[in-house]
């Protein structure tokens, strides 16, 4: 596998590049308006393979980085939607980035 950092070749079985330090975890990045972003993120928990979830406002400020495990439970996730709706009345846009392990 190539560092997508620094373009070193690693292992495969590597999670960060012993080279940069760089997270070797699959990202997916998109912008979603604050009237969908509950729906959006419980839409990825359901999917059950993210293992990270960063969601950032429109000049890319970190609101909330919540991580996830195999096999969450609803009610561990319930604080955190909680705090989405909060933040979705905060913000117009944001931008979900989801990591998903390789």
């Amino acid at each position: 596998m190539i560092c997508k950092n620094c373009s070193k070749e690693i292992p495969d079985t590597v999670k960060f590049c012993p080279e940069c330090g760089a997270s070797t975890a699959q990202r997916d990045e998109f912008f979603v308006d604050s009237d969908h972003l509950v729906e959006e993120i419980k839409k990825i928990i359901d999917e059950g393979i993210a293992t990270r979830i960063i969601i950032k406002d429109e000049s890319d400020k970190t609101l909330l980085d919540i991580p996830l495990a195999a096999g969450v439970v609803g009610a561990l996730i319930a604080p955190w939607l909680a705090a989405l709706g909060a933040i979705a009345a905060l913000v117009v846009k944001c931008k979900i980035i989801v990591e998903k392990s390789n």
